[in-house]
């Protein structure tokens, strides 16, 4: 071999290195690109197919598949109300959640719509839909006081309503003989009708006295469809009791009410028998009695330690077993080993029996 072939060989192996690395690096760049098209195409497949307004706070809507699971995770509710873009100032009031028997059927709870208008939404940017909106309010029985400040309105299976509770796959395996499947037009395997209570998260109702005072009072979270009941609880706003004597009426843009009056009356308020701490940041209650579905939901106290300090709690949601309930401080306060803490209700929903722990 020549000098001069010598020479041209290891330039033309160089260029050939060279190009195989650019074209390697095309092939990755491209192979790149597609996958970022696919994972676009996959995040896009899953669109609206079919919209039904069943009452005038929810929504049953089909995907062409089932969601994924991000997309109806109770904990990231704020990020999932923005894959629903409505218009008329509408949202999602909590996560939609599948029917039981289902395969991509969802009951979706929404802000109350507004009669005569016309709504539009897109599910991540795809497959608009469009509704009427709907004026069906649920039927409600009847209405009762629970606490002082407390009321609730029940709702029967045998009149044909349901919460959605018995209805979804989340809820099918906790709810026992109450579960049962409910078709597209949401009729049981008899041909029954049902209307669905979806998420009371966030609504409210109103009570008016009988000389014309209104209340707005809110939802008591976890209520709804609690001890084999569909009897939410609404509760009036802190600080505020029913007066005895007085005759309220229960209304709301979202119920019809058979029977909604009752008088109020002076009832006995629960008594905080003792109390024991679990750590640092929270301590166990216990009550004179069961007080039943969630009545401790929203309920606060005031810790006064022996060395002056004054610390707040509130009731932790569904940690209720029978008359013991847990309760966790709040603003970042910590409970101090060895300090005694009386316990004392705050906006007088309990009486206490000189209940006190000593933190660990």
């Amino acid at each position: 071999m020549n000098k001069k072939a010598k020479t041209v060989l290891p330039l033309l192996l160089g260029l050939t290195f060279v190009i195989a690395g650019c074209n390697t690096n095309t092939q990755d760049a491209q192979s790149e690109q597609k996958q970022e098209q696919a994972q676009k195409e996959t995040q896009n497949e899953v669109k609206m197919t079919e919209l039904q307004p069943l009452n005038t706070m929810t929504l049953q809507i089909t995907f062409s598949e089932p969601l994924p699971e991000e997309d109806v995770n109770a904990d990231d509710l704020e990020n999932i109300k923005k894959n629903f873009e409505f218009d008329h100032d509408m949202s999602i009031v909590n996560v939609p959640r599948l029917k039981t028997g289902a395969e991509s059927t969802y009951i979706v709870p929404v802000t109350i719509q507004k009669p005569g208008t016309t709504y539009t939404v897109t599910y991540k940017g795809e497959g608009k839909q469009s509704f009427e909106a709907s004026e069906e309010k649920i039927n409600i029985r009847q209405t009762k006081q629970v606490t002082n400040d407390t009321f609730e309105i029940e709702s029967f299976k045998e009149d044909g309503v349901t919460d959605y509770a018995n209805i979804i796959e989340a809820y099918r395996a906790g709810r026992g003989d109450l579960a049962f499947h409910i078709d597209d037009e949401n009729k049981d395997g008899n041909g029954k009708q049902y209307q669905v209570i979806s998420s009371l998260r966030d609504r409210v109702v109103t009570i008016t006295s009988d000389d014309g005072e209104k209340i707005i009072t809110n939802y008591v979270p976890f209520t709804q469809a609690a001890d084999g009941r569909q009897a939410p609880k609404f509760r009036l706003p802190e600080g505020q009791t029913l007066t005895p004597g007085t005759e309220y009426t229960v209304t709301s843009d979202w119920t019809t009410i058979k029977n909604p009056t009752f008088i109020a009356e002076k009832l006995v308020p629960l008594t905080i028998k003792s109390a024991k701490a679990i750590d640092s940041k929270s301590f166990q209650i216990t009550v004179d009695k069961d007080p039943g579905m969630e009545l401790f939901a929203g309920r606060k106290v005031q810790l006064k330690g022996d060395d002056g300090s004054n610390i707040e709690a509130q009731y932790r949601f569904s940690s209720r077993k029978g008359s013991d309930g847990i309760f966790d401080v709040l603003n970042d306060e910590t409970l101090q080993p060895g300090i005694k803490y009386s316990v004392v209700p705050m906006n007088n929903w309990a009486a206490t029996d000189h209940a006190s722990f000593i933190a660990k």
